[in-house]
């Protein structure tokens, strides 16, 4: 599950259903498109040439919260 403010609106419309999903959101917020950005800007950067294979997970720490495989 990715979730995106482009995609709020669509998935998540109703109360019920963000506060569902912002239980499953560390960061307590849907994500936007500008944190896609400087995830990419900071990876463009010439500070940090010398990183090389690495995941970055740009999800407000959802990956690392225990109940997000069983959906909360």
């Amino acid at each position: 599950m990715k979730v995106l403010q482009i995609f709020r609106y669509s998935h998540w419309d109703t109360p019920k259903a963000e506060a569902k999903l912002l239980k499953l959101i560390p960061a307590k917020r849907v994500g936007d498109v500008e944190d896609i950005a400087k995830a990419a800007v900071w990876l463009a950067c010439d500070n940090f040439d010398y990183v090389y294979g690495t995941t970055l997970f740009v999800d407000g720490g959802m990956t690392l919260y225990p109940d997000f495989t069983e959906n909360g």
